[in-house]
Order: C-alpha cells, then sequence, then structure tokens
C-alpha cells in the first residue's frame, strides 16, 4: 500500500487551526462577553487534529512494506517525525526565551521535553504564550508510544481494533474518574495525556477501517457527522439542564472525535472540484497549519511589543488587531514553511 497524499485534509487543518486562532484570540484579549461561544471552538479544533494526526501516523504505520523490517520500519518512523516537527519547533522555543517572551523560570525544561502538558497540569494553571504547546506535548508523547502497538499488532487487524476500542474507553473513563475526584476541567482534565487518548486512537481506529474497508466507508461519512453534532449537543445540554457534565466530559468530548472522523471520511472520497475541500487557498493554509499553531499565541500575546518592536502605531480597534495578528501570524508561518521546513520535508520524503 502507498502512503498517498491527500491534500483534502489540508482544509480541514486550516479550519481546525483557524478555530482555535480565534479561541485563543477571545481568550486572551477577552473582548466581548457576547462572543463567549466562540470559546469551545479552540477545544473542537484541537480534537479535530488530533484524530487527524491519529489517521495519517496510523496510516503510514500500517502502508509499511510487508516486507520492511520492524526494527527498520521504527527508525523512518521516528526520523520523518524528527524532521518534520523539531526544526521549527525548537527555533520557536529559542526565541521565545531569547527574548524573555515567556518566563524560563516558569516552566524550566518542560517544553524541551515535549512536558508542557505535564506542566499545566501539576501546576494547575495555564501559561502566558506557550499553554498551546500542550497538543504537541501529547502528540510527541502519542508517537512515542504508539508505533510499538500498531507495528507490532498490524498482522493481527482483530487484536489491533479491540487494543484501539480498549484505549478509547480508558481514555473517556479517565475523564470521568478526574472529574469524580475534583481535578480541574481546565485545565487539568483538558491537557491530561490520557485523557485526549480517545481522539488520537479514533483517529487509528479510522485509518484500519479505511485501510480494509476502501470505498465501502465513503457511506459512513456523513452519518458520523450528524452523530458527533447531536451527540455534543445532547451532553451539552444535559451538563447545563441535567447536572450531569461528567457525561459532557466523557461522551461529549468523544462525540467532536466522532465529527472529526466524519470529515475525514467526507474529504476523502469528495469529488466535486467545487467542494470546500478542493479550495486551493485552504489547502495551502493547511500545508502551512504547524507554522500557524506554533506561532499565532506569541503573537496574540505579545501583540502590543511586536507591533511596537517594528515601530508601528495602530489604532487599538479590535477588528484591527485581528486582521494584523492573523496576517502576522499567516506571513510567519509563510516565510517559516518556506526557508526552514520545506528543505526538512525534502529530505523526509526521501526516506518514504
Amino acid at each position: 500500500m502507498n502512503n498517498k497524499y491527500f491534500e483534502r485534509l489540508d482544509t480541514i487543518r486550516f479550519y481546525a487551526v483557524f478555530a482555535v486562532i480565534f479561541a485563543h484570540i477571545f481568550q486572551i484579549w477577552t473582548w466581548s462577553e457576547t462572543l463567549v461561544f466562540l470559546l469551545p471552538l479552540g477545544n473542537v479544533g484541537v480534537l479535530v487534529f488530533f484524530v487527524l494526526s491519529g489517521f495519517l501516523i496510523t496510516k503510514i504505520l500500517l502502508s509499511e512494506p510487508e516486507e520492511t523490517p520492524i526494527k527498520t520500519s521504527f527508525k523512518n518512523f521516528y526520523l520523518r517525525r524528527s524532521l518534520r516537527i523539531f526544526p521549527i519547533y525548537y527555533l520557536y522555543l529559542l526565541i521565545v526565551f531569547s527574548f524573555n517572551l515567556e518566563n524560563i523560570g516558569e516552566t524550566s525544561f518542560y517544553p524541551w521535553l515535549y512536558l508542557t502538558n505535564i506542566y499545566i497540569f501539576t501546576e494547575d494553571t495555564w501559561l502566558l504564550a506557550n499553554s498551546h504547546l500542550w497538543t504537541l506535548s501529547i502528540e510527541e508523547q502519542f508517537y512515542i508510544v504508539w508505533p510499538f502497538l500498531v507495528l507490532l499488532l498490524r498482522h493481527k487487524s482483530k487484536l489491533l481494533t479491540t487494543a484501539f476500542i480498549g484505549i478509547i474507553l480508558i481514555a473517556m473513563l479517565t475523564r470521568v474518574y478526574l472529574y469524580l475526584n475534583n481535578y480541574s476541567v481546565s485545565p487539568q482534565i483538558e491537557v491530561f495525556t490520557l485523557a485526549n487518548l480517545d481522539s488520537l486512537t479514533f483517529g487509528g481506529l479510522l485509518a484500519l477501517a479505511y485501510l480494509n474497508y476502501g470505498k465501502q466507508m465513503q457511506r459512513y461519512g456523513l452519518p458520523m457527522i450528524i452523530v458527533g453534532l447531536l451527540g455534543y449537543y445532547l451532553s451539552f445540554l444535559l451538563k447545563y439542564n441535567g447536572h450531569l457534565e461528567w457525561l459532557f466530559w466523557s461522551f461529549g468530548k468523544f462525540s467532536i472525535a466522532i465529527f472529526a472522523g466524519g470529515l475525514i471520511i467526507y474529504a476523502l472520497f469528495s469529488q466535486n472540484k467545487r467542494h470546500i475541500f478542493h479550495n486551493a487557498t485552504t489547502i495551502y493554509l493547511g500545508k502551512i497549519s504547524y507554522g500557524l499553531y506554533l506561532y499565532h499565541n506569541i503573537i496574540v500575546a505579545h501583540y502590543d511589543k511586536i507591533i511596537g518592536f517594528f515601530g508601528i502605531t495602530l489604532n487599538d480597534n479590535i477588528i484591527i488587531k485581528i486582521i494584523v495578528s492573523i496576517a502576522l501570524t499567516v506571513s510567519i508561518a509563510y516565510l517559516s514553511f518556506r526557508f526552514i521546513e520545506k528543505p526538512f520535508l525534502r529530505l523526509k520524503n526521501k526516506l518514504r
């Protein structure tokens, strides 16, 4: 099986990353109580990213040629991931701490070892500009363990499916346990690694089904989108009207994973060139979404300092701030992709 690149999935990345960006703009600038509905967008965007990551990583692992020795598969996987993730991540950290944009004493070594979520969980507090690194920490922790499970069981589809379902249930029960034992919903339950594995694992389950059943999966795209949205809405109602918040944090959060899975299936089999998944602009912005995600929070959190650095004086109007911050984020992400990420991506692709 080949590792065909599905550029339509980049459109999903685009919508996910901009959901996160707008949510963080609202959280950091707190500019209107009437826009409180934007807050859940960030969480939805992150969960969509998790499902997409689980899908793509599992598909890559399961698509390894049969004759490839398992040690070679491990080596190739970790080398490809390192070339994709590490260069601009560590460049970002060097810039942030060199210009004192985040107090290095507060976080110590955590971001450097992809443990930001552990710091946030243990301290029960968000950081100023680096809070968003918790998602990258979880993904990196996932990448360390996941290949062992998938590659060791890749010839035992039923056992692998059972393992995936088991992990999903454990993750959902973990959120219930944390909630009933008075851990904070935000940030502790939100950033705990085990409490997020259902989304990543559901993406893996989706990849397994896609590789086994192919076009037969097409029929499930739209129903999954509908079921996911209805499940989230129902659990949301029960949270506020039935005092069943634990149900929201178990099933409600997983409903977003179902919704994201439906989007992925729908995009994979979309043939209509006029469809939103075929838009050239959103596809390109999705391609540079890693940079968009990595850089946006520092720009929003230190907007005045960054604008002042360039000697620019702008009206403090919120609309202007949004436009300028997004324009800066896109520009930096473009330059990052063009001059830093692309050379490493070319090197990574040679390892396929």
